[in-house]
Formats: C-alpha cells, structure tokens, sequence
C-alpha cells in the first residue's frame, strides 16, 4: 500500500495465490483476479465476483475463492482467521460459480445453447489439510480435498503441483455435467467482461491525418473509474471539459448493452446524440440492445408510439420544448411501462429535474436498476444542473486528456473551482486571438483565417477538421448569413438557410461533405470537438465567460478567437499573455507550423 502499511491479510492471500497460478500455469490459462459483474436474476440486478478465475479453452472455467488464515468451523458457523464467514468457503465458490455461467449465457455474444465446463474449488493459503486428519470431512459434507488448493501445493517448488491440481480440477468437473469446453471464442468473452481496456476510440472518425482515427489512452484515473463503475448500479460522474466524459458514457453504455442490458444512451443536444449514434452502432447493431437519443426526440417517438403526442405548433414554442413534449413522455410512460434495465445520461446538465426523473420511470426498477449521469456543472447554459438533486453516488474526472496545455489554461480559468483538472498534454501553441470589432471586420477577418487555414501553400488543414462556432444563434449570425468566403462555404445539415433548425432527428441528418467546412452555434456543440476551432460572435456580456468556457475547450489542436476588444481582454485578462492578437486584417504568422 502507498501508505507503507501492509496489505490486508485477504488482500495478501489472494496475489499470493493469484501469482502461484500464474507463474506454474502456460499462457493458455487466463486469469482474472478480483472480479466483478452485475447480473439480472428474476427481475432484479445481483451482483457477482470471485476472487480468482481460470480459463482455458479446452479444459473450461474455475472459480476460485480465497481464504485467509486458520479455517475452522464450530456450532455458531464457519470461521477464517477469526472472523466469521456468512457460509462457508465452498458454498460462496459454488454461487460464484453459478452466477458467472448465469452471466455469459445472458451475454448476446455467447453462443446459443453453449453449456461451458465450469467448476469452483477453494484456496486455503495459510492451513495444510493434512493437519485436520481424519476429521477433514467434519468441515462439510461436500469438502472435496482434490478441490482444495492449500499451502503445500502453493509452495513456490511446488509449480508442477499448482499445475496438476488445476487441471485434476477442471476435469473433475468436465465429468460431472453435460458440458463443453469454451473454446477460444468462450474464453475472449470471458475476457471482454472481465478485463479493462487500455484505450478507448476518440469519438471522432476524421481525423487530421486524413481519416485516421486517433487513439486516446485512458488515464489511469479513468481506468480506475471505468473499473468502479464495472458493479457500480447508479452514479454521477463529474468532470470539466475535456476529461473524456462523453467517450466514458458512450463506453460504459456500449458495455452494458454486450452484457445483455436494455440500455438507453441519451443527451440533450442532435449533434451530439448523431455522434453517439455513429460511435455506438456496432454495439447496437450487433446486440440489438441499445437506443440513442435526444431527450426531446425520446419523447416524440414514446409518444407517437403511445398516441399521446399533441398537435405539434410550426414554429414550435419553447414551452413544446420545455412541457409539452416531457409532459407527452410521462402520459407515454404510464401508457407503454418501463423499457430499460439501464440508461446513460450525457451532458446531464442540460436536464430539467422533472425530466431526469421521467428517465427513471422508464427502468424497470427506477430505484435499482443501472443509472449513470454524466455531467459538467460549468456547462449549464441552459438551465441549473438539477443531477445532484438525484443523489448519487459520486465520481470524478480530473485529468483533462482533450486540450493542449495552452487552451487548457485559457479554459482553466472559466471552470467552476471543483472542476480543477490537470493537462496531460503539453504541447500546442498558444491560442490565437483576432481583434474584430464591427461585423464587417469579423467578415474579413474569418476570410482571410479561412483562406490562411485551408490553402495548401497556408497551412493545409482539412476542412472538416475545422469548425466555426457563433456565439449566437444561426438564425442571428451574420457568419452563417454569408457562408460563402472565398472558396471556403461554411454548412450545417441541421438547420435552413436563415438558420431555422429542420426538426431532423440524429440520424436523418445528412453526412457532411468533404469540401466543407462546419458552422454552428456554441451551445449546439457542446459535447462535440474539432482539431481546430474559430469562436466569432461574441459579446461582453453575462454568459460571455460560460461561452468562453465551452467553445473553447471543444479544440482538440488549436484555438482563434475573433472578437471585439472587449472580449480578447476577458480571454487575456487571467494569464494569457502569451496568446498572439493580430489585426483585424487576420494577415498573423502561420497557425498550424509543420
């Protein structure tokens, strides 16, 4: 332990059968230590855990469980260095044992009518069965001594022995049952349940090495959570932006679903949730187990199957929006009843109260079964972030794995105080700022950025590795009203001409194309990122600093502001000196140096 203290005495029994195993068996037997998994059983979530597994492909799988110090047992029960145990050592291997068959066979991946091999055995590092003699079957009835795994054969000469028992074990079982063996397929499914993964996709397809995809190494904080979170039923996990909060959600709702969950992937704004879509389709196709929605297109689609959606106004009001459609979803609820044993919330902060808890009446268990929320208290533009009122248990992200460490200082100093993180990226230039004050000067001074960004003798950059953010509306923005600079056309696929949002749902929305580049408004983007980001639009005012926060920290490479005076000295007003301001002219030094 990092405290200098030693290790609890199970702790210790565990890795010291954990690494006998390892170093006596070949590398075709897996281990798993420690693990854990949550399980449906007659409507209800349990969970499982064992302290060791064996896998092999052609002997099966062996639940093994550790316990410490002298075993006895007497009139009041069973006992293991002096404490008393609920049941004994055997019977907690035997529920392991069934719980984990129980578990794959409601995975949609396992094969259809696989009975695999499967067998517990118990492993008493600190007692020798010989010491109880004659009298070893007074411990229990079903003590086996071929399935027990003491400290004679755990001795670091006695390999071969390990070695031996394990299979002795394994094939005892194979012929107590009409069983099989796993195979290899059976066996990496053991694994994709029990392992955690070192990296996960960034949740963006294109990249700026044209059309790779990047990949984003977990931290060992998010490792840690993703690990938690494993048998963890409910919880709210708390990070600034750029902590990976979105990749965890999509994640965590991509496993629930390959480990048989009804799961419910939801968040606030289109562009996001047709992110979500796209990152998870395999997941969904392939298990037929997983939904992706907004809130708002959950409601209409509920409702229109429930009969229960109202004539819908054009243009629609805010209220649609804000009553209408939830009060639709909770009539569609009392019609249809609960759908989910799990739902996963992104960017929770944008959720009315009413409406995180019409999302609990959709489980089937709305106090029990799997509720995870995602959220940024600092990115609640909306409305008040309403997810502590759920009262969670709570996690948080502190390692910012999205921005170069000078956006993340200018982001830094907008963040709520509990949101501190840490840059793990050290490099990047410092964010560029642009001085426009009048409308025309924005205009020209985004062509020229554009034209600067884009030209292959300028910097070469991808036009879909680029996005324009307003700090307005796009039916407000003089920016989307102009579109056209130069050669460089700004689109949205979600929205008309004047700006006016089409109504489309996530996945009706048309792919861009290629020689495009992307505009849209801040607060639309949220959750989103680009490698290069342009903020233009805003103004000193009250939100100024919120929108600053946001906008900013979607870029994943680089950052230009264009904007008044005003605002370029809220941006350097905190320690971003070092951030370049050019002429409203936009004719500064290279952006992206090769």
């Amino acid at each position: 332990m990092t405290d200098g203290r030693p290790a609890p005495a199970g702790e210790r029994a565990e890795r010291l059968v954990h690494d006998r195993l390892r170093a006596a068996l070949p590398p075709e037997y897996r281990l798993f230590a420690n693990v854990r998994w949550l399980l449906r059983e007659h409507g209800h979530l349990r969970e499982g855990e064992a302290d060791i597994i064996v896998a092999n492909p052609e002997l099966g799988f062996l639940v093994v469980e550790v316990k410490a110090g002298e075993i006895r047992r007497d009139a009041d029960g069973w006992w293991a260095g002096g404490q008393r145990l609920p049941r004994s050592p055997f019977e907690q291997a035997q529920d392991s044992r069934y719980s984990l068959v129980r578990k794959l066979r409601e995975l949609p991946a396992w094969p259809a009518g696989l009975d695999p091999v499967a067998g517990h055995a118990v492993a008493l590092p600190d007692v020798d069965l010989d010491s109880a003699g004659a009298r070893l079957g007074l411990l229990d009835p079903d003590v086996d001594p071929a399935l027990v795994l003491d400290q004679p054969k755990l001795l670091e000469e006695a390999a071969a022995d390990v070695h031996a028992w394990v299979d002795g074990a394994l094939r005892a079982w194979a012929g107590r049952a009409s069983t099989d063996p796993p195979g290899s397929a059976g066996v990496a499914i053991l694994e994709d349940l029990m392992t955690e993964p070192v990296e996960l996709r960034s949740l963006l397809r294109n990249e700026i090495a044209a059309g790779a995809r990047e990949v984003a190494y977990l931290t060992t904080g998010q490792r840690g959570l993703l690990h938690r979170l494993r048998w963890q039923r409910r919880a709210e996990i708390v990070g600034g932006a750029g902590t990976g909060k979105t990749m965890l959600a999509a994640e965590k709702a991509t496993r629930l679903a390959r480990e048989g969950f009804r799961t419910l992937l939801v968040c606030f704004n289109s562009p996001l949730a047709r992110m979500l879509t796209e990152e998870t389709a395999e997941a969904a196709r392939s298990t037929g187990f997983l939904d992706v929605s907004t809130f708002h297109q959950l409601c209409e689609d509920l409702a229109g199957d429930a009969d229960t959606l109202p004539p819908k106004p054009d243009p629609a009001p805010a209220s649609w929006f804000s009553h209408a459609l939830p009060r639709a979803l909770d009539e569609a609820i009392d019609e249809l009843g609960p759908r989910y044993h799990a739902i996963v919330v992104d960017e929770g902060q944008d959720f009315e109260a009413d409406w995180l808890v019409s999302l609990e009446a959709l489980l089937f268990e709305p106090k029990d079964d799997v509720l995870y929320v995602f959220h940024d208290p600092a990115q609640a533009i909306y409305r008040d972030d309403a997810v502590r009122d759920l009262r969670l248990p709570r996690f948080d992200l502190d390692q910012n794995c999205r921005n170069p460490q000078p956006i993340h200082e200018l982001v830094a100093q907008f963040a709520d105080a509990e949101l501190a993180s840490l840059a793990l990226r050290e490099d990047g230039r410092p964010p560029e700022l642009i001085e426009a004050e009048t409308e025309a000067e924005t205009l020209e001074s985004l062509r020229v950025l554009l034209h600067r960004l884009r030209a292959p003798d300028g910097e070469g950059v991808a036009p879909w590795d680029i996005a324009v953010l307003t700090g307005t509306s796009l039916e407000h923005s003089a920016v989307w009203r102009r579109r056209q600079f130069g050669n460089e056309v700004l689109w949205n696929g979600q929205v008309d001409e004047t700006g006016h949002p089409l109504g489309l749902a996530a996945a009706d929305v048309p792919p861009q194309p290629t020689d495009v580049v992307l505009c849209d408004s801040i607060r639309r983007f949220k959750g989103l990122e680009r490698p290069v980001i342009v903020l233009v639009e805003l103004a000193p005012n009250e939100r100024l600093e919120r929108l600053l926060y946001i906008g900013a920290s979607r870029a994943r490479q680089h950052l230009v502001v264009i904007a008044p005076r005003a605002v370029l000295e809220v941006v350097r007003g905190r320690g971003q000196d070092s951030a370049a301001t050019v002429s409203a002219a936009g004719d500064g030094g290279p952006l992206l140096g090769r």
